[in-house]
C-alpha cells in the first residue's frame, strides 16, 4: 500500500535528515570558500537554485511512486543513451554543433541548455539501475555463468559511450553496481569473480595514457618510489615515467593531490574555521568546490566537519539497507540496493581520491558538491528509494531472490 507523500517512514526520514545536512553542509563551505571574492558568490547561488529543483523533481518522483516509473524503465534507459551519442559523435568528430555542446578541456560531457549544462552521464547512472532491476526482477538464467553475459554486455554500451567523452569517474561507477546487484540477486560469486578478474587484465591494455598517468600519480606519492624511477628511468618507462617525472610531479600531475592532502591536514580537528585559511584565500586547490569539496570541508571544519560526513553518509546507507531488507518486491528491493550501491561507490572514489588511495577522476562528493546535474540526479536516486519505503506491496510468495540449495 502507497503511503502518502508526507509519510516518509523512519528510515525515510532518516535519509532526508541526512541529506539536508549534507546539503546545508556542502553550501556553507562553498560559500565560505567564495565570501573572500570580490562580487557576488555565483557558486553559491546556483547551487541553492539547482537544490530548489532536485527537492522539486523529488517530491514529484514521490508522489508518482518507483513502480510506475519502472514500467518505463526501457525506455528511459534508451533516452539515456540516446542523450550520450551526440557527446561521442562530438567528441570523435571535434565538433561543437554549433554550441549545443561546450567541450572543457578538449572532455565532452555537457549539453548546453538555457541557463543550465547538462551532463547526460550524471542520468545514466540512474537509468541504468531502473533498467538493470526491471531486468533482474523475475529471471533466474543469471544463475548460470551464460546469463550474466546479457547484462554485461548491454553494460558495455552506456559504459563504451563514457569512456568516450571521456569520464572515468562515471564509468568506474557502473561495474560496482552491477556486481553488487547481480550478487544480491543471486548470481554466483565465482562467476563474478571470474568476469572481474578478466576485467582487471584488460585493463592495462585499454588503457589511455592519461588513464595510466593517474594511477602512477598514486604511486608517485611515495618519496622512494620517486628514488627508484630517477635511478633507473627504463625499468619504468613502460608506466610513461621517467627523471622528468619525477622532476615535474609536485608541479603536474600530482598537484592537485598534493593540495588535497594539505588542505585537509592543515585544517586539524576543527578546522581553519568558515571563511578562513590559506586554501579559501588562495586557489591552490583547483575543483575545491567540486570535486574537492572534502577537502575544502576539512580545511574549514576540521575532522570534525569529515566526520560529520562520513556519519550522514553511513546513514543514508544504514537507512536504505533496512528498506532493501523489509520490502519483498522484487523490483523494489533490486532498486533500492542499486541506489545504495551507487551512492557508496560514490563516496568511496570521491573520498578516496581527495586522501590520495584512489586516481583522481571527475567525481562529486554527493549533495556537498557543487553541481546541478549530479545533484538532481542524486536527488531523484534518494526520492526512488524512499519511494520504495512508502510503497510495499503484500505478496502471497517465496521471498524474492531465495533459491534451494545446490548440490
Amino acid at each position: 500500500m502507497k503511503r502518502p507523500v508526507t509519510d516518509l517512514t523512519r528510515p525515510g526520514t532518516i535519509i532526508l535528515a541526512a541529506v539536508g545536512v549534507l546539503a546545508l553542509l556542502g553550501v556553507v563551505s562553498i560559500y565560505g570558500a567564495e565570501s573572500v571574492r570580490a562580487g557576488r558568490p555565483m557558486f553559491t547561488i546556483k547551487q541553492m537554485l539547482f537544490l530548489g529543483v532536485s527537492a522539486g523533481a523529488g517530491v514529484g518522483i514521490l508522489k508518482i511512486g518507483y513502480r510506475r516509473i519502472a514500467r518505463y524503465a526501457y525506455p528511459i534507459a534508451l533516452l539515456a543513451v540516446a542523450l550520450l551519442v551526440p557527446l561521442t559523435v562530438a567528441k570523435m568528430l571535434g565538433i561543437e554543433l554549433g554550441g549545443l555542446l561546450s567541450p572543457r578541456r578538449n572532455v565532452y560531457r555537457w549539453i548546453t541548455l538555457p541557463g543550465f549544462h547538462l551532463q547526460p552521464s550524471e542520468f545514466m547512472k540512474l537509468a541504468y539501475i531502473l533498467a538493470l532491476a526491471h531486468y533482474l526482477r523475475f529471471r533466474k538464467n543469471y544463475r548460470q555463468f551464460s546469463g550474466l553475459l546479457l547484462p554485461f554486455g548491454l553494460t558495455m554500451i552506456p559504459l563504451g559511450l563514457i569512456l568516450t567523452e571521456p569520464d572515468l569517474g562515471t564509468a568506474l561507477l557502473m561495474m560496482p553496481v552491477l556486481f553488487v546487484m547481480l550478487f544480491l540477486a543471486g548470481a554466483h560469486l565465482k562467476h563474478l569473480a571470474l568476469i572481474a578478474l578478466v576485467g582487471v587484465v584488460c585493463v592495462p591494455i585499454v588503457a589511455k595514457p592519461y588513464q595510466i598517468a593517474r594511477i602512477t600519480t598514486l604511486l608517485m606519492q611515495s618519496e622512494s618510489f620517486r628514488e627508484q624511477v630517477a635511478e633507473d628511468p627504463e625499468r619504468y618507462a613502460f608506466l610513461g615515467l621517467d627523471q622528468q617525472s619525477v622532476a615535474n610531479w609536485r608541479q603536474g600531475n600530482g598537484w592537485q593531490l598534493i593540495h588535497s592532502k594539505a588542505a585537509l591536514g592543515s585544517g586539524g580537528v576543527l578546522g581553519q574555521g568558515w571563511g578562513e585559511g590559506t586554501y579559501v584565500d588562495y586557489e591552490f586547490l583547483p575543483d575545491r568546490h567540486n570535486d574537492f569539496v572534502f577537502s575544502l570541508v576539512g580545511h574549514q571544519f576540521g575532522l570534525l566537519g569529515c566526520l560529520v560526513i562520513l556519519g550522514c553518509f553511513a546513514a543514508i546507507i544504514m537507512a536504505g539497507a533496512t528498506i532493501a531488507t523489509a520490502t519483498t518486491e522484487p523490483e523494489g528491493r533490486l532498486l533500492a540496493v542499486g541506489v545504495i550501491a551507487l551512492l557508496a561507490a560514490q563516496v568511496t572514489i570521491n573520498i578516496g581520491m581527495t586522501v590520495g588511495l584512489m586516481p583522481i577522476t571527475g567525481m562529486t562528493l554527493p549533495f556537498v558538491s557543487y553541481g546541478g546535474s549530479s545533484l538532481l540526479a542524486n536527488a531523484m536516486a534518494i526520492a526512488l528509494l524512499i519511494s520504495v519505503s512508502q510503497d510495499r506491496p503484500f505478496l502471497l510468495s517465496p521471498k524474492p531472490f531465495e533459491f534451494p540449495a545446490e548440490r
